[in-house]
């Protein structure tokens, strides 16, 4: 059974614990590290053992920074690139590495988002190797409800994609 008690994974009946380490790349071709407010939300809500970067509207790079991090990180958090322009590739890029797609999320997730435009986002979660994987819109409002829901699978997620 788990619990997250100040982000850190409770294993019961076992003898460890253990803080995930969270990655947060905001993908954009016009935001800087001063003007990424959806970051700075998303930095804020996971608090602790989490590091940040931004990339460019580009599948590789896209698919560099998860690979360079792949070793230090447990939970990997994309912001931007989800919706229908044509620069939007973050979903489709992380979908052909993926093992596994989990659609639960972004149905979760567009329906707390309420109205009719999240549902023009591909917010997504996946599983590559035991890594968690989300892809979310850009919007600051959709932090909070994106991590609303994070906070809650990621426990049980990482024990059942890493459990033997």
């Amino acid at each position: 059974m788990l619990c997250i008690r100040e982000r850190v994974i409770h294993i019961h009946h076992e003898e460890h614990e253990y803080r995930l380490k969270y990655r947060i790349i905001t993908v954009s071709s016009t935001r800087t590290k001063e003007t990424d407010r959806s970051g700075d939300a998303m930095e804020s809500f996971i608090g602790v053992n989490c590091s940040r970067s931004l990339v460019k509207d580009d599948e590789l790079q896209i698919l560099s920074e998860f690979f360079g991090y792949y070793n230090s990180t447990d939970v990997f958090i994309y912001i931007g690139g989800t919706g229908v322009s044509r620069l939007d590739q973050t979903s489709m890029a992380i979908r052909k590495i993926a093992e596994k797609e989990m659609p639960g999320f972004g149905q979760l997730f567009r329906e707390k988002s309420g109205g009719i435009f999240p549902y023009l986002s591909d917010a997504s979660l996946f599983i590559y190797r035991k890594k968690i994987i989300f892809t979310l819109p850009g919007s600051e409002d959709a932090q909070g409800i994106a991590y609303s829901i994070i906070s809650e699978i990621v426990p049980h997620l990482f024990h059942e994609i890493t459990k033997e």
